[in-house]
């Protein structure tokens, strides 16, 4: 993650402490997938003519993270391509977190959906959520094929 260092003049701390105390912070609240992966400081929102937050005009945010596990068969190969696609990423790691990596609950839909067609298997949602790795929807994927419930 790219973070400024810069000194923060009312603390006279690093700003990149202070952002990673917040998602400390936010991880003792709130369920992994809804803690951010990144926070930028802006001084202003910017704003449209109307006085509305100019979406356009916000700083694009990219996070870098590390490929975190090779895809050991088929199957988390075929996932994790899947998820480097609606991510537009290179590589994705099995062991890396869907949410962390950018993703969002509709593209988690997309995800669940893509099992449902290629293996005949149902993921419930909050399964990607709970365990939001290829790795975890492999093993998910396996386990029912295995009960005879999909085609893998």
């Amino acid at each position: 993650m790219a973070v400024p260092t810069s000194i923060d003049h009312r603390t006279g701390r690093k700003r990149h402490v202070l952002e990673q105390e917040l998602i400390s912070y936010l991880r003792q609240l709130l369920p992994e997938y809804m803690v951010p992966s990144a926070i930028v400081v802006l001084e202003a929102l910017p704003q449209t003519p109307n006085h509305k937050v100019d979406v356009n005009a916000l700083p694009e945010v990219t996070v870098e993270l590390d490929m975190d596990g090779a895809p050991g068969d088929d199957l988390e190969r075929d996932l994790a391509g899947f998820w480097g696609q609606i991510l537009h990423r290179d590589e994705v790691g099995v062991h890396n977190d869907f949410f962390q990596l950018g993703g969002n609950s509709l593209q988690a839909m997309r995800v669940i959906a893509h099992i449902r067609k290629t293996y005949g298997v149902g993921v419930p949602a909050q399964h990607v959520f709970e365990q939001p790795t290829v790795a975890a929807l492999a093993a998910r994927v396996r386990d029912a094929v295995a009960v005879g419930e999909g085609k893998a």
